[in-house]
Parts: C-alpha cells; structure tokens; sequence
C-alpha cells in the first residue's frame, strides 16, 4: 500500500507512524515544507516552499493509495480534496485549542478579549472533511468528536516511539527532575495565545524548585534567545538534542515530568509526546495536575502522581524501585505493537 504523508514542519510523531510502517512494507512518503530529524527514513521525500508547490508535490502521488495528513496546520486534507482526488485522506490530529481552553472559560475571556477564540475554522474544516481520523489520547477524541461531530471513523494512537529510538545507555548521571518539550513565556505571547499557552510557562515551577534546593533540568528545542535566556535564570537549560540523543539524556535523571504546578485544562486533557519519551529512556514520570498522563502511570505502575513540588521530594526516593517497573514494561509502549490500529483504518478507507 503507497501512503504519502503530509506535514508543515516534519514533526516526529510522522516518522513515529511512518518507520513501523516502513518496516512491514508499506511504501510511505513524505510531503513536508520544512525537512528535519527522521525524513530520512522515507521512500521519497518532496519539500514545498508554496502552495503551488504543494499543490503540486499532492499531484505527483495521484496514485497513492492513501493520503496521511497531519495538523498544524488541518488544510493539508482540503489540498487533496479541491485537487479532485477520490484518494481517502486521513487526519492526524497531533493537537487542538479544544483540549487547552473550555467553551465557558472562552466566554469569560471574549469579555475582554475579542481574539480568545477557541474554534479554529481550519481545524472545524478539515475534521469535518476528512475520511478517517487519528487522535494521539481518548480524552481528545472524545473532545473533538463532541465539538465537531465529524462523520468518518476515528482511532486514538498515541505518539508511542519505535523501538529503535528506546536507550539502554545513558553515560554520566545528572538526577534531579527533569522536563523536556515546550516552554514559553505566556505573558509575551499576546492576544489569545498568552492564555492558551500558559500551560507551558515554567517559570514559577522553576522559582519553587530552586527554593526547595531540586535541580530542574529542561531539554527544550526552543531557541528564542529572550525565552532562553529568561530560563537560565530558573533552571538548568541545556541545548537542543537530536532524539536520539534526547532519549539518552532524559535516562540520566531522577524524574520525568508531565504537568505543571498548578491545573490547566491542557495537562488534564493530553497525552504528550514527553510521556512515552521518558519511558523510552527508562525515566520513571511524575505526574502533576497531568490526569490522562496520571491514569497510564498508575495503571502500569511506571511513576507517582503528585499535587506539589513538597509532595515530590518526600517521594523522592520511590524513583528506584518506578524505574525498575519502567525498564520491565516500556516494552509494551513500542509503536510497532500498536500502529495495527492505523494500519485498520487505512484497510477500512480504501476497501
């Protein structure tokens, strides 16, 4: 089966799907405006710089038998669509402002701010379009379905890491927590997303940790030089990392982090890439105010749920024996026992 993907800017979670993929003999492709880590795991890459050009790179694949597309942005799906392509086209929803911000907590923001918008056009657009979806947890499939009532299938597979990626040797050790992924600073963002992306901001959790005398470490790809110098002051920031690499680094701590100090309608809804990430670098996860993330760790055992920074460090020293329950069962979170999932609905699509 030819599958060509379709992604602005390469995001991991395309190679995640596509090497599984790739290994079982499926031919996957990749359409992509920016080329970065694991494009080179596909049978043929086309990089686009405008619409003509994407428009064109969709054409050279007519023959393809199913179109994979990827959001950020969702109109990857309408590209397809207003080509004339009867090709299905699935939706990989890696995110949504749906699981950062609830209907209410928009109407009380609309009062004095008219950009606090929550429904993105694009996004209500291209789910309702689109001929099978592909959420990354149930909690946002059970969002989006209910907001956008779109009529095709729908699968949750979340961003689990091929098992090449998972690292037995993690060189010197560092301990303390550690956070890897987004980091902002809310309050420069302006308009909507100061609000949306508030549960990214570290700062204060930076400020407690320091406190308390618990090295924090962060591992962000973020390369805003205002954003990283306003962390070095609250953190221990280290540079960007392949994932490879990454994967290594994060097995060098005590903690994995999922969350943040206080509650935020994003962490209690998403399942994050960093979850399966620690895992794959056997690094036990602590869960703060994170619930999708909270019920894996306490169903498998690989972690503690915690409230507060104070809370942690009294359960400082369980991280022995959640690593070793780690290292037992990371196994089950390979994407490959799970792509079959993917694989089902494409089966279901061109049937």
């Amino acid at each position: 089966m030819k599958v060509v993907m379709i992604s602005r800017h390469g995001c991991l979670r395309v190679a995640k799907e596509a090497m599984p993929l790739l290994t079982k003999g499926y031919e996957v492709h990749l359409i992509t405006e920016k080329v970065t880590q694991g494009s080179e795991h596909f049978k043929s890459v086309l990089q686009y710089q405008d619409l003509d050009q994407l428009y064109n790179s969709v054409k050279v694949h007519a023959d393809a038998d199913v179109f994979h597309a990827h959001n950020e942005p969702s109109w990857f799906v309408t590209v397809v669509k207003d080509l004339g392509f009867k090709n299905p086209v699935v939706l990989d929803v890696h995110d949504s402002n749906l699981l950062r911000k609830t209907a209410e907590e928009q109407e009380k923001e609309l009062e004095t701010n008219p950009d606090a918008y929550r429904i993105s056009v694009d996004e209500r657009n291209n789910i309702q379009l689109a001929d099978g979806l592909v959420y990354v947890g149930p909690r946002m499939k059970e969002i989006i379905e209910a907001e956008y009532q779109p009529k095709a299938p729908g699968v949750v597979l979340p961003s689990y890491l091929p098992r090449g990626f998972f690292r037995i040797d993690f060189s010197n050790w560092l301990g303390g927590l550690v956070y890897e992924g987004r980091i902002d600073l809310a309050d420069t963002l302006g308009g909507r997303w100061s609000t949306l992306f508030q549960y990214s901001d570290y700062r204060e959790l930076g400020k407690k940790a320091i406190e308390l005398g618990l090295p924090f470490h962060i591992y962000t790809p973020r390369e805003n030089k205002e954003l990283r110098e306003a962390y070095d002051q609250i953190c221990i920031l280290h540079e960007p990392k392949s994932i490879n690499r990454l994967i290594q680094c994060l097995g060098r701590h005590d903690w994995g982090l999922v969350g943040n100090l206080k509650p935020h309608e994003e962490w209690k809804n998403a399942l994050p890439n960093k979850l399966w990430e620690y895992l794959a670098g056997a690094c036990p996860v602590v869960a703060m105010h994170a619930d999708e993330s909270a019920n894996i760790i306490k169903e498998h055992d690989i972690g503690i749920v915690v409230s507060s920074l104070e809370e942690l460090m009294e359960r400082w020293d369980e991280q022995r024996e959640k690593r070793i329950n780690v290292i037992k069962k990371r196994r089950q979170f390979e994407m490959e026992s799970h792509i079959h999932v993917v694989e089902d609905l494409y089966k279901q699509l061109v049937s």
